[in-house]
């Protein structure tokens, strides 16, 4: 299982800030982790006035506001931490930060260009896109890859919850509106396909000790998975990330999910 130390929570003025610090400071209670808090002020593109006031930023203003708030959340915690105010790209700078100070885990709100952060950084992160809520039911789509039971690993000794899987498989492909299957006993075929995927998801469940469904997500994977997760409105989903050397497929896939899924998500990687 990877160690979790130190956690890079990023915010900025959206709505769900509060809640992101209380949820970093949940994960770091659990893990007796350090957390760095990160705000980046934002730098106008054009020097106009309806971008640019010409109204100074008090950076160390703003940092006091950020710990009066954590220090709230901390009552009783005791969460070692500090805040970083800089100028300039949210993203750019959590993957400077995500790379100088080590860090082992991201939190932060989905307003982020989180898949170059995933991309770059190569660090879990948990994309925060909704009030705080306790963690009951995780989802946890699964591509049946040795990944995949790396990502099962870490979320079982991550949170106390109840843990279910989804295999998505194709019983019809959307390739093959490209070929002649008048002669094809379709019937049959999807039973072949099904019948495989039952199999090779039997032994993944043994092998990782977690029970799950298969869902039929022909012509299109990713949005028959997101439709089977919108269905059972889990509090958590969990997907893996693989490079794209890889699986470039799978990397669309986790990227999907991310952008679609209306509830929080932890992307491993």
């Amino acid at each position: 299982m990877k160690a979790i130390n130190k956690i890079l929570t990023v915010i900025d003025d959206s709505k769900l800030s509060r809640d992101i610090l209380k949820k970093s400071i949940e994960l770091a209670n659990k893990f007796d982790a350090k957390i760095i808090v990160l705000y980046t002020i934002h730098i106008p593109f054009f020097n106009l006035p309806i971008y640019n006031k010409n109204v100074p930023v008090d950076k160390e203003a703003v940092k006091e506001s950020i710990d009066r708030i954590f220090d709230e959340l901390n009552i009783g915690k005791n969460i070692s931490h500090h805040t970083l105010v800089y100028f300039g790209d949210n993203s750019e700078r959590a993957i400077i930060e995500a790379k100088r100070d080590a860090v082992d885990m991201i939190v932060t709100c989905s307003n982020i260009k989180y898949e170059k952060l995933i991309r770059e950084a190569q660090k879990p992160m948990l994309v925060v896109k909704s009030e705080y809520r306790e963690y009951k039911d995780i989802l946890i789509p699964t591509d049946l890859s040795a990944k995949s039971k790396e990502s099962i690993e870490f979320i079982k000794n991550s949170f106390d919850a109840n843990f279910a899987l989804v295999h998505g498989y194709e019983s019809v492909t959307a390739t093959m509106s490209m070929y002649d299957i008048s002669y094809v006993d379709m019937v049959e075929y999807r039973r072949e396909n099904r019948d495989i995927a039952l199999e090779l998801f039997g032994e993944f469940k043994k092998e990782v000790g977690v029970e799950g469904e298969l869902t039929d997500a022909s012509f299109s994977l990713p949005h028959g998975v997101l439709e089977y997760i919108e269905e059972k409105k889990p509090d958590l989903v969990m997907v893996t990330s693989h490079s794209s050397e890889e699986s470039f497929f799978v990397g669309s896939m986790s990227s999907y999910l991310a952008k679609e899924s209306p509830y929080d998500i932890l992307i491993f990687c």
